[in-house]
């Protein structure tokens, strides 16, 4: 990630996942990075929820949604 993206603030910590403002270093867009770290809060059921809204989001199509980036 540090190639990638720097990251300018930490918008939520739930339950080991972090959802983070970042810049794109490539772009220079600001972009949301979701992180689901292996740690000792970890549980495989977030593992389908964050890719069940990554699916969700790949899906939609709206200005005011943010597109999925990868």
């Amino acid at each position: 990630m540090a190639n990638r993206y720097e990251v300018q603030q930490q918008l939520a910590k739930k339950s080991g996942k972090r959802i983070l403002l970042a810049r794109d270093l490539l772009t220079y867009d600001l972009v949301i990075v979701k992180l689901l770290p292996l740690s000792s809060e970890f549980e495989w059921d977030d593992v389908k929820l964050f890719e069940r809204e990554a699916q969700t989001l790949k899906s939609l199509c709206h200005p005011c949604i943010p597109r999925y980036l990868d």
